[in-house]
């Protein structure tokens, strides 16, 4: 094999493995306004809209979606963050584990790296 067919052969390859990877990742959707989230007792209807915090209790955002694997498991949060945050403008979705109830508040303990790491849900 010349150089040229051994860069497409691997070319190829590897664009059919980044496929396959990316059709496995499960999609998220919206889950059921009834739907109770583990570990915080509230429906998604009562979350929704919900404004976040940081650690330092500077809001950054409130909750968009309440998202899962199907309508009625809930695993996670879409939060819009606000845009003096300085956490992005795209929709980030948080794991449930991520998101802490202090009193009234729903706490997320994120900086811009760690936001940046987060799946973009576009709905």
């Amino acid at each position: 094999m010349t150089r040229f067919t051994t860069f497409i052969a691997t070319s190829a390859l590897v664009a059919l493995t980044g496929t396959a990877a990316i059709a496995q990742t499960p999609a998220l959707v919206k889950v059921a306004d009834a739907t109770v989230l583990p570990g915080l007792n509230v429906t998604a209807d009562d979350l929704e809209g919900m404004h976040v915090y940081n650690t330092a209790g500077q809001r950054i955002g409130e909750i968009e979606d309440v998202v899962g694997a199907d309508s009625s498991v809930a695993t996670g949060v879409v939060i819009d963050f606000d845009n003096n945050s300085g956490l992005g403008r795209e929709n980030r979705v948080v794991p449930l584990s991520g998101l802490k109830q202090d009193g009234l508040r729903l706490v997320v303990d994120l900086d811009a790296a760690k936001a940046a790491a987060l799946p973009v849900f576009d709905d």
